[in-house]
Order: structure tokens, then sequence, then C-alpha cells
């Protein structure tokens, strides 16, 4: 049997009684446990991946979606911190879960995070580098978002509810109370975390991120709010390492 046939074929006998009996006969049973060990390690990978999302439902709904996610969706991947990507979209139509409409939003965040926690370092902004700029060219430079760094438009508040589940504390949001824009990152002392941004805050950092000139990027926050102060944010940005680097033209 060719390797890639056998892959296949083991790949199936994984989710598949009857394919596992087919490939191992008498054996079956030895791979039917090894399925189940496959199944619960990516459970536990979602359980770690989604924290907020776990504490929402509790462990027992949590681990009992987890697995129903499993069964149906294998790794793509070596590395078990890959695996979920698509959660958010299960949850979204998975049927026990439709009581609870921001959950799939709130699991979107919780990747997110997951995302900027693995995601790789960058070195900090280079002020001298920018003071080396003149002036009028610094309306076609291009800021940098940090690899870490996510933003998610929700109509639920889940940056409220995000903030309300961390050890420091929050008051609990009421799902009704509209939506949030959120940042995620990994700030300089290598802990995640999760800000509301304004309006102007949010189209501005998204317009870097979509590889706009700083020019056109004050223009996408002054449409939302005219008294969009750059200085400070960008203070803040700098400081938290948000924006990291800028260049002279588009990254490619």
């Amino acid at each position: 049997m060719k390797l890639d046939v056998l892959q296949r074929r083991f790949a199936q006998a994984l989710h598949d009684e009857a394919a596992a009996q087919a490939l191992f006969g008498a054996s079956a049973h030895g791979a039917s446990a090894y399925a189940n060990n496959t199944l619960f390690n990516r459970a536990d990978a979602l359980a770690e991946a989604y924290p907020i999302v776990r504490q929402l439902v509790g462990d027992d709904f949590f681990g009992g979606m987890a697995r129903a996610h499993a069964r149906t969706t294998p790794s793509r991947s070596g590395d078990l911190n890959r695996y979920g990507d698509g959660f958010a979209e299960f949850i979204r139509d998975f049927p026990p879960a439709q009581d609870i409409p921001f959950l799939a939003d709130a699991a979107r965040l919780d990747w997110l995070c997951h995302l900027a926690y693995y995601a790789e370092d960058s070195p900090p902004f280079d002020l001298e580098r920018l003071a080396s700029v003149p002036a009028e060219q610094h309306g076609s430079l291009y800021f940098q978002l940090a690899p870490s760094v996510s933003l998610l438009r929700s109509p639920w508040p889940v940056a409220s509810l995000w903030l309300a589940h961390q050890p420091e504390g929050g008051d609990f949001p009421s799902p009704d109370q509209g939506g949030e824009m959120a940042l995620a990152w990994r700030n300089p002392r290598n802990r995640v975390q999760v800000r509301r941004l304004m309006p102007a805050d949010h189209a501005f950092l998204a317009a870097c991120g979509r590889q706009l000139p700083l020019a056109e990027a004050l223009e996408c926050a002054m449409d939302e709010d005219m008294e969009f102060d750059f200085g400070l944010s960008l203070q803040q940005w700098l400081h938290d390492q948000v924006i990291v680097n800028f260049n002279e033209s588009p990254a490619p």
C-alpha cells in the first residue's frame, strides 16, 4: 500500500469504526483507544485556547462542545497550539449554544489572544529613525503593527466580557449594552492584553493593517472623530508595542 493511501485510510480509521476494522482487523480496538486519546487531546487543546468561552459555559458544556468539534475537525498541523481556528464558526452553528448569541464572538477574541501569545517577537519602534525622516514626508510613511496585533469588531461587548474574566476583574457587561471594537496583542512584558477601542482608534489601526500610508490612516480616523488625538494615541501604541516599525513603501 502506498504511503499516501495508508495515511488517508489511517486518518479515516480514527473517526470511523468500520474503517478501523477494515484496516486493522483484530487490532481495531487499539486504534479505537488511540482515536479516543486523539479526540481528547484536541478537546484539551481547545480548552487551553478558549479560556473565556470555557468560563462562560462551564467545564461540562465546554467539554461536550469541544469533543463534538474535534470529532469532525482533524488537526492540520503536528502542533496542537495551531488547532482550533474554526471553533468560533462551529460554536455559531452548534445547536446547544444558540441561547448564547455572543459566545461565537467571545471565541473569536479568545482565538486572537491565543494567536497573540504565540506570535513572533518584534523590536520596539525606532524613534531616532523616525526623527531622521523630514516632517513633510511623514504622511507617506507606512506604520507597521506588531505581529501579535489583531482587531475585532463585534455587535457584542466582547472586550468588556474578556476583561471581566481576568484576575484583576472588572464589571460584567450586559450582553445587550451594545457592540465593541477590541484590540488584542502581546505587550512588552510578554502578556496578552485586550483593550476596548474607540471608533477612531480602531479605524486608524485597521488602516495601518491594510497598509495605508499615514495620511490616509489619519483620514480614516478623522472620519470617525474629528477630535481624534493622534499624538496621544501614538504615544500609547508605541509604549505598548502595538506599532513597532514604519516603512517608506508598503510591506510585501
